[in-house]
C-alpha cells in the first residue's frame, strides 16, 4: 500500500468474505440451473458502498449441471492460481470450482499474498499449495 493508505480492518475484510460468500451461494443454491462464475478472484469483487460486496465479470461463467448430471464438461478456463485441481485435470467444471477459487480469495485476504507469485521461489509461487 502507498504510505498514505491505511489497510482495511480485519472486521471489514471479514464482511467483505461473507458478503461474497452470500452472492456465491445464491449462484449455486438459489439460481436453477445453477450458475457457476469461473473466475472468482479479489479483482472480481467489486466494493460498493459501506464496502458491500459484489460478484462481478460473468464472462466465463457457466450454467451448471441439472438433474442427475454432476458436472458440465467444458475447456478449462479461469485465472492461473485459482482453478480447482481437479476441474484442471479432467474439465469437469462443478461448483466446488468455485468454492475453491473463493478459498484462494479468503487466503490471499489472511496472508496478503497473491494467488500466483512468480517473483517467489518455486514451492513458494502457488499459493494454495504454499499453504
Amino acid at each position: 500500500l502507498p504510505p498514505d493508505k491505511k489497510p482495511i480492518d480485519w472486521n471489514t475484510r471479514i464482511k467483505i468474505l461473507v458478503g461474497a460468500a452470500q452472492g456465491l451461494k445464491h449462484l449455486h443454491v438459489n439460481c436453477n440451473p445453477p450458475i457457476i462464475n469461473r473466475d472468482v478472484k479479489c479483482a472480481n469483487i467489486l466494493l460498493g458502498e459501506e464496502y458491500h460486496p459484489k460478484l462481478a465479470d460473468f464472462g466465463l461463467a457457466k450454467l451448471g449441471p441439472t438433474g442427475d448430471d454432476t458436472h458440465v464438461s467444458t475447456r478449462v478456463m479461469g485465472t492461473p492460481g485459482y482453478c480447482a485441481p481437479e476441474y484442471l485435470e479432467s474439465g469437469q467444471l462443478t461448483i466446488k470450482s468455485d468454492v475453491y477459487s473463493f478459498g484462494v480469495v479468503i487466503l490471499e485476504v489472511i496472508t496478503g499474498r497473491k494467488a500466483l507469485d512468480q517473483s517467489r521461489i518455486k514451492a513458494e509461487r502457488s499459493l494454495a499449495e504454499w499453504v
